[in-house]
């Protein structure tokens, strides 16, 4: 019998006024995480991207990726709501859901409490300006609200933008503080005018236009290359960038094509101050999955990338607090700029920031975008010795599942065994790869192993797994994460494909 049955009717009144309550309550309640995004700390030398965090409208970052970009962790310890960290000659302490850190016998107040996310310590990125400078000795710009810092003796520069009616069209100009050089691409129906390595601190991160030639222009440096990425505001123009006086203006025309010339007309040839890609294919409309920086032409083979693990599933973690699900990201972010600096594949990643994807999930992408080849990677325990690379396929199970009275069948349904149609080709490429592995200094390698590997059962195309190690609570993760390591792995992945296409492979 219904429950109203035997309620009063001011009792009803009152009981449905409290779930509307409840129901509006929990629609304007904030998201404890809103998204997953990028952080970037750019040194004299270097760069690097963590992933960024932000939590009931705070950027957060995790401490201990932070920690080993600047110095070396003697040691940890946590217990379930403390963390203590020894670095260098500091000694840290902090406690969730608390704003205060302890570093040596001086408290700082942060101005949001220390988090626990998917097993990673974050604290708020005011840390950057309030504790970092301290812990290190060396000056920190972080202007609050941005998602880069700039550490030691580094000097961003910036730029300032204005746009102009021109015949037939629009124009950019863009003045920079420091001479950039340009390197032009279109993806996704926009075009993206990569800087070079000079670091860059924006004035503004976007800009608006309503205009019928420009829609609006932001810079990104997510992936640690500063680029300016323009949105046209309609389809079938042409983009002429012209880069002069010595690297510090930039022009950029976004025009109609002639009446009388095909719709991408090449330009004439360029002077020695024309950025390197002066012509720009027509911006598609909508967006793909994939990006590539290839010229129009035949499709390309796609190529398709899995880190391991994500969000809650941690992974493998080492001594310095490195976990397996960020290292691996940050290895196919480098991997897939590999790739598609070599103009010749489509590149699909099956996760975008720290997020657990399926099993499933991870072979239905790949099975969706058709993948040339696949390749997943992870990280463990691989004994003492650091770094190592190993390469596994995929074995099918070698026993039947037995049932009652007698009966078998297989283990896995149909669908489950489309890896074992690519075990020989699977062989053939984790064989190469292990190869060119042996070459990279330092590395240690052995022969291609079949595993059990789960990920790669149900994905319909040659599939490796490639592992590093040795990461481990034992060990420190520095020669894994050593950016010279990784690019060197990086290329070598490129390479190698690139001649497997080259070789109709």
């Amino acid at each position: 019998m219904p429950l109203n049955k035997f309620l009063h009717p001011s009792w009803r009144k009152i009981l449905l006024s409290l779930i509307l309550l409840c129901g509006l309550a929990l629609l304007l309640w904030p998201a404890r995480t809103l998204r997953s995004d990028n952080f970037v700390f750019y040194f004299p030398n270097s760069r690097h991207v963590i992933p960024l965090e932000v939590i009931e409208n705070t950027k957060y970052l995790p401490l201990l990726q932070v920690l080993n970009l600047v110095g070396t962790l003697n040691g940890l310890q946590e217990k379930r709501n403390t963390l203590k960290v020894a670095f260098g000659d500091s000694h840290i302490e902090l406690h969730a859901d608390d704003p205060r850190i302890r570093l040596d016998k001086k408290t700082t107040v942060l101005s949001a409490p220390i988090r626990v996310s998917n097993g990673r310590w974050m604290v708020p990125s005011d840390f950057l300006a309030t504790v970092l400078p301290r812990l290190t000795g060396q000056s920190v710009e972080y202007q609050a609200g941005t998602s880069r810092a700039f550490l030691g003796d580094v000097k961003p520069g910036s730029f300032t933008l204005r746009l102009e009616p021109v015949s037939s069209g629009a124009r950019l100009t863009f003045q920079f503080t420091d001479k950039v050089t340009v390197r032009a691409a279109s993806v996704n129906g926009k075009w993206v005018m990569f800087l070079g390595d000079h670091a860059i601190e924006p004035l503004e991160q976007s800009f608006h236009f309503h205009n019928p030639y420009v829609s609006d222009v932001r810079f990104d440096d997510q992936d640690g290359l500063p680029k300016l990425i323009i949105t046209p505001s309609a389809g079938g123009l042409n983009f002429y960038p012209v880069l002069a006086e010595g690297g510090k203006v930039l022009q950029a025309d976004v025009l109609k094509p002639p009446p009388s010339a095909p719709q991408n007309p090449p330009p004439s040839a360029p002077s020695s101050t024309t950025a390197s890609s002066p012509t720009m294919p027509s911006p598609s409309t909508g967006a793909a999955q994939e990006e590539t920086t290839a010229p129009p032409g035949p499709p390309l083979p796609v190529v398709v990338l899995d880190a391991g693990h994500g969000g809650g599933d941690t992974g493998a973690h080492s001594h310095d607090g490195v976990m397996e699900k960020d290292l691996v990201a940050q290895l196919v972010a480098r991997v897939r700029q590999a790739l598609l600096s070599t103009r010749k594949f489509h590149v699909v990643v099956t996760r975008t920031g720290d997020v657990n994807v399926t099993f499933e999930q991870r072979a239905a992408t790949a099975n969706e975008a058709a993948a040339a080849c696949f390749l997943t990677f992870h990280a463990g325990d691989l004994g003492a010795g650091s770094p190592q690379i190993a390469v596994y396929t995929y074995r099918p199970p070698d026993e039947p599942l037995s049932l009652p009275g007698g009966e078998t069948r297989p283990i896995f349904v149909k669908w489950n065994q489309v890896q074992e149609s690519y075990l020989d080709q699977s062989r053939q490429l984790a064989e190469t790869l292990q190869q060119e592995f042996a070459v990279i200094a330092g590395a240690t390698t052995d022969l291609p192993q079949a595993v059990p590997e789960r990920t790669l059962r149900s994905v319909n195309a040659p599939a490796v797994a490639i592992e590093l190690g040795t990461l481990s609570p034992d060990y420190d993760a520095g020669a894994l994460t050593d950016p010279a390591f990784q690019l060197q792995l990086s290329n070598v992945v490129a390479e190698t494909l690139a001649a497997l296409h080259g070789r109709g492979a």
